[in-house]
């Protein structure tokens, strides 16, 4: 199978994110986009527990085939680098082809992370585009990537802008109704019941 990981916080999920998974499922003749949402280890402000923001992708994805939620990262109790998410799911998937999905504000950042030579080698990525950020021209001043380009493919977000969670929080916080259809119903409800974002 041809299987696309999309990491994230999902800090909350939007409908952009399954929009971009949607696209990433077309675009390159995936079978699944699976989610993993990143683990509690993992510190950033206003962040809710991993497992809200694994159970609200669970919600989404309850309905769809071609998307699916993994517990991979929010079960283990340590800090988790790419390179370490990246290994397990290789091991975990080793008949499948693997892809990794990322926005282009984390991929221009890839050759600072742990084991970028590594990381820049030895698999693929679908880079979802992202107004302001050149990714080709990224590519073609970094001669390490450059020489993998053929492992890379870049999704143009043309038809659905790409609103960051940030966002969305601060629509919550500020109880913006109309704003709140960007956001997945059942996300909506979740978040309600759960008393999540009002700080």
């Amino acid at each position: 199978m041809r299987l696309g990981f999309f990491g994230g916080s999902f800090n909350p999920p939007t409908n952009a994110h399954i929009s971009l998974a949607k696209k990433a499922l077309k675009t390159c003749n995936l079978d699944k986009v699976i989610f993993v949402p990143m683990g509690d280890s993992y510190k950033k402000k206003d962040l809710v527990p991993a497992r809200h923001r694994y159970n609200m992708l669970k919600i989404i994805c309850e309905e769809q085939e071609d998307l699916e939620v993994s517990d991979l990262e929010i079960n283990i109790d340590k800090e988790m680098y790419a390179i370490d998410a990246f290994k397990i799911i290789e091991n975990k998937y080793k008949l499948d082809d693997i892809y990794f999905i990322m926005g282009a504000d984390n991929f221009v950042n890839i050759t600072k992370w742990k084991e970028s030579e590594i990381l820049t080698k030895n698999y693929k990525y679908i880079v979802l585009d992202r107004e302001s950020i050149d990714v080709d021209k990224y590519i073609n001043d970094n001669e390490n990537l450059k020489a993998h380009i053929n492992q890379i493919t870049i999704i143009k977000n043309e038809e659905y802008k790409m609103h960051s969670s940030t966002e969305f929080r601060n629509i919550l916080k500020n109880n913006k109704t109309d704003d709140k259809n960007k956001l997945p119903c059942e996300v909506l409800e979740y978040i309600a019941i759960n008393n999540l974002y009002k700080d």
